[in-house]
């Protein structure tokens, strides 16, 4: 896990600065609307950013920041990307209630109904934050499953996701935490250099800090081992000499053509156990070929594409009983 290269791995690229800026924009906009819901289509658009810079770390790309050219597709992937952390995260919610209702009582003035209140205060606090470091913890694992395909329900295989998580609880914990901390840490650089600005400032500090604070998460998850969500991916088996090089096993392959007819025979004695082979079709006289039974008709020259009673015509030849 190189957590050096995450902070600093953006400006080692050529265009680092146009990209940035951009992004920076986005968010800038973003904030100023965030008043009404138009302002969070750009926290969409940059979570669906930062999934593509996620793969582009996972399958070492040159160019780690991907281009600002796919806003639509950024936006959708963003929004199935927030609701299904909206959906790990609804048990919190639902967590917090008790806390607000132990806060009403508090406020009664009646001492058993205050103690009452004060024990779900606690207990509603103490269940919201385990949860919220249980979030954290499979955050990795969720955000990689669902980029897979981009698809809702594989952001929501909770056994497979916790399978994963269980599998690379080490490095999937340092993750955790050196996000928690460096998020930390960036915004309150961000917010400090925009006060030394007078306040103007933030104006830029804040959405900067924001996309940097972007850019250290997914390529922390990009470095994250993926492989184990690999049954997931479509079989790519290639056949090549009767060997197939496939992760899965497949299927026995299906000919593309029909495999070649069996040379015809030509049996000149009825009696006969062996029938003797035919001979090249330049090499065949009139008088090799047997006719057919009394009473059938046919071709009186025993060229392919005649038929009799008892005759079977094979592709290269018949066969005449």
């Amino acid at each position: 896990m190189d957590i050096g290269r995450a902070l600093t791995y953006f400006t080692e690229e050529e265009r680092w600065i146009e990209k940035t800026t951009i992004g920076t924009l986005v968010l800038l906009v973003s904030i100023l609307l965030s008043s009404v819901l138009v302002g969070v289509v750009g926290f969409f658009i940059l979570t669906g950013y930062g999934l593509r810079l996620m793969g582009n770390v996972q399958s070492g790309a040159r160019s780690v920041l991907p281009e600002w050219d796919q806003w639509a597709d950024d936006l959708a992937r963003g929004f199935k990307m927030f609701v299904v952390t909206f959906v790990w995260t609804l048990p919190v919610l639902v967590m917090t209630l008790p806390t607000i209702f132990g806060a009403v009582l508090l406020d009664t003035g009646d001492e058993g109904a205050a103690l009452f209140g004060l024990v779900l205060l606690l207990c509603g606090s103490c269940l919201s934050l385990i949860y919220a470091l249980f979030v954290a913890l499979v955050q990795p694992g969720f955000t990689i499953s669902f980029a897979r395909d981009e698809r809702i329900r594989s952001g929501l295989a909770f056994t497979e996701i916790w399978q994963f998580t269980r599998k690379n609880i080490g490095d999937v914990a340092v993750v955790a935490i050196v996000y928690v901390v460096g998020s930390l840490i960036l915004s309150t650089v961000a917010f400090l250099v925009g006060l030394v600005a007078c306040g103007i400032g933030l104006i830029v500090t804040i959405p900067l800090g924001t996309l940097v604070t972007a850019y250290f998460q997914y390529h922390l998850y990009g470095q994250l081992p993926a492989d184990g969500f690999a049954r997931w991916q479509p079989a790519t088996a290639t056949y090549d000499s009767g060997v197939y090089a496939s992760n899965d096993t497949p299927s026995a392959p299906t000919p593309s053509t029909a495999p070649a007819a069996p040379s015809s025979v030509v049996v000149r004695d009825p009696q006969s156990a062996e029938a003797a082979p035919t001979p090249p079709m330049d090499e065949v006289s009139p008088d090799d070929v047997t006719r057919t039974d009394a009473g059938s008709s046919g071709s009186q020259d025993g060229l392919p594409g005649s038929s009799g009673g008892d005759s079977e015509s094979g592709p290269a030849g018949d066969i005449r009983r």
